[in-house]
């Protein structure tokens, strides 16, 4: 008499029901969120817990802003305010993309700059461009009304430096979106046109940093005609236009 085959396990519907809801995936990819929090958390269940509640408010908001004196050159203190956000974990994060402001960004953009920790402005440039939705679009940044004229000349730019960056980017046919970027066989194939961005009407309210507003800053960041020096040798003109010298070739990275 034969052996008996053993019987090949049968695929129940209850299993196939419980693979579908495994891998069923919300737009705010709870596992992965959960993955990624559980790197750095003690408690990523709570961490999770904390992003999923709208308190105070949906949107975060604006930290206390660091004043320009302090920040200036500051490196080991932009390196501790990025690791007590852990910024680099949480932008992998759809839920805190989701509650993330441009206007916050647009300050960690200026923290990076005065701090002149130039490899920190492309990653948050990059998650900036692909932060897609209506409310990011540069023309669509909220005037930050900030009450110091340097930090604010500083912003103005940064804006308007954005809106360079971008269609830069988009000129060589990238998109906001990802899964809509355009790839060419070659250079010769022409790319189709976009909408362009624009800077927020706000930034031409911001004027050139007078010298006077520069008393006490320290001298060697100030050049022979008293303008704020945040990298040598630079000659971004945007920036030349408020007294302030520097290079953006961070800004233009792909």
């Amino acid at each position: 008499m034969a052996p008996r085959c053993p019987s090949k396990s049968q695929i129940t519907w209850w299993m196939r029901v419980r693979r579908f809801v495994y891998d069923l995936e919300s737009p705010f990819r709870l596992r992965h969120s959960l993955a990624r929090l559980n790197h750095r958390q003690k408690h990523p269940f709570l961490a999770l817990l904390r992003l999923l509640l709208p308190l105070p408010t949906w949107h975060f908001s604006l930290p206390p802003p660091v004043p320009v004196k302090t920040m200036l050159n500051n490196v080991p203190l932009l390196q501790a305010r990025k690791a007590q956000a852990d910024l680099t974990n949480m932008r992998s994060i759809p839920l805190w993309r989701a509650r993330d402001t441009p206007i916050r960004s647009l300050y960690r953009l200026y923290e990076a700059l005065v701090a002149r920790e130039f490899y920190a402005i492309g990653p948050e440039v990059e998650y900036f461009f692909y932060q897609s939705r209506r409310a990011w679009a540069i023309h669509r940044i909220p005037d930050p009304q900030d009450q110091d004229p340097v930090r604010y000349a500083i912003l103005s730019c940064i804006a308007e430096e954005l809106a360079l960056a971008f269609n830069w980017r988009m000129s060589l046919g990238m998109r906001r979106e990802k899964s809509k970027h355009i790839y060419r066989k070659s250079f010769d194939d022409l790319l189709p046109p976009f909408t362009a961005e624009a800077a927020p009407i706000w930034t031409k309210r911001a004027q050139p940093i007078d010298a006077d507003l520069l008393v006490g800053f320290p001298a060697e960041l100030l050049d022979a005609s008293g303008r704020l020096v945040l990298e040598e040798g630079g000659e971004n003109p945007n920036f030349a236009e408020r007294n302030i010298v520097t290079d953006t070739g961070h800004f233009y990275t792909v």
